[in-house]
């Protein structure tokens, strides 16, 4: 849990019913920064990533939802008694910040709507993750990171050489939304220094993924509306661009990946030995290589598939054209830049043992971040976090008799 006073959100107060990804990622960002965290569960349904056959131990603990988690307390609430919802109201109207990744009204349901706890508290700052926003003909839809994917042309751009569409294998848009949920929390926490104030923030996964997408992946379908070459007349890997040309080529004994008409051009040639490339009319000018791209990147190919992986990278280096082995997952924690900027560290994880987890992304001159590592099992703070709000251990024995509120195994 967090608890360093230089850290920038050390003192702000953050109360999350959250499950899956979006917004577990976000809380768990905002515990880096030094935020107080609850995360609020259901003692009938928890965060379904705690178990969900990915190994969870007795604990309802498993890496991924460690990693998502990790540096947050956690409160086992029923809201479908009278209590429970009151205690809830209680805790989010407590808090600096409250957000959730229900669909619409469903928090409202729980009385958990932005103007009932502005109302007990004007300086909350109220986020939203929903997946086709809070109103509108689809709001009342499930959405999934794979339904916004295939919503937002994401998996159209997929397609591989036989014309098959396939999802980005990560959950891109539940990232990007929690990133993005992080930037207005931020933004509004600084405007709330201005005005006394707090605000509402609606993250449409719909509204993150598009916008995350657009720079490479719309912009050639949409951004001109009068293009000087018809799409229904563009090449196939133009209209891809840039990804088209980002390609993993094959060494002599692994792979590398590159940009094929990113620049120096001469650099690649020079590299690979082939200053006949610099003159040859259909690659001399970028127009010719963008035209002639699969030719060009078979030239390539043949060329690389020469060299050693490490020939080949010291080759480029020496005539600065980027390029990057390609390693495996499991060998990512040797990577020497990872390593002296200590990106990952290793610790030890209730219910999990020594593992390896991302420090966090951001290197202030002035403040500190948390390294968080902290995790406990459905209402393992309970009691710690419903005192704070002044419940007495007489109560809390009382609630948790009666079921309103739930305590982890070993906690009584």
């Amino acid at each position: 849990m967090t608890n360093q006073t230089n850290s920038p959100l050390a003192g702000i107060k953050v109360v999350e019913i959250t499950s899956i990804y979006s917004g577990p990622m976000a809380g768990m960002m905002l515990a880096e920064l030094g935020a107080q965290v609850v995360k609020v569960e259901s003692p009938e349904g928890p965060d379904p990533l705690r178990a969900g056959g990915l190994g969870a131990g007795p604990d309802g603990v498993n890496s991924i939802f460690y990693s998502l988690n990790r540096g947050k307390r956690f409160c086992s609430i029923d809201a479908k008694t009278d209590r429970g919802r009151q205690l809830l109201f209680d805790l989010a109207s407590d808090a600096d910040i409250f957000f959730h990744n229900m669909r619409p009204g469903k928090a409202e349901g729980l009385g958990l709507d932005y103007e009932a706890l502005a109302a007990k508290n004007p300086r909350i700052i109220y986020g939203a993750i929903t997946g086709h926003g809070p109103e509108g003909p689809e709001a009342h839809l499930p959405a999934y990171d794979y339904v916004v994917q295939a919503k937002l042309g994401m998996v159209d751009y997929q397609r591989d050489k036989e014309g098959r569409g396939d999802l980005v294998r990560q959950v891109v848009v539940d990232k990007t939304s929690a990133n993005a949920l992080v930037q207005g929390v931020l933004a509004a926490l600084y405007m709330r220094e201005k005005t006394g104030k707090g605000q509402r923030i609606d993250i449409a996964m719909v509204a993150a993924g598009l916008a995350f997408l657009w720079p490479d992946g719309l912009a050639a379908a949409h951004a001109e509306l009068n293009p000087a070459i018809p799409l229904d007349q563009m090449p196939p890997w133009l209209e891809s661009a840039p990804g088209s040309f980002l390609v993993v080529l094959e060494t002599s004994d692994g792979e590398i990946a590159t940009g094929i008409l990113l620049p120096p051009w001469d650099g690649l040639c020079l590299a690979l030995e082939r200053t006949d490339w610099l003159t040859d009319e259909r690659f001399s000018e970028q127009l010719g290589r963008v035209l002639n791209l699969p030719d060009l990147i078979a030239e390539v190919s043949s060329e690389v598939a020469k060299y050693t992986t490490a020939e080949v990278l010291a080759r480029f280096e020496e005539h600065d054209f980027a390029a990057g082995k390609v390693v495996t997952r499991r060998e990512v924690h040797e990577d020497p830049t990872i390593q002296h900027l200590g990106l990952i560290t290793e610790q030890a994880a209730p219910g999990l043992g020594q593992v390896r987890q991302p420090a966090p992304m951001w290197m202030f001159s002035d403040a500190t971040t948390e390294l968080t590592t902290s995790l406990n099992s459905t209402g393992g703070d309970s009691r710690e976090v419903l005192a704070e709000l002044g419940v007495s251990a007489e109560e809390f024995a009382e609630l948790e008799k009666s079921g309103v509120v739930f305590v982890a195994p070993g906690e009584e």
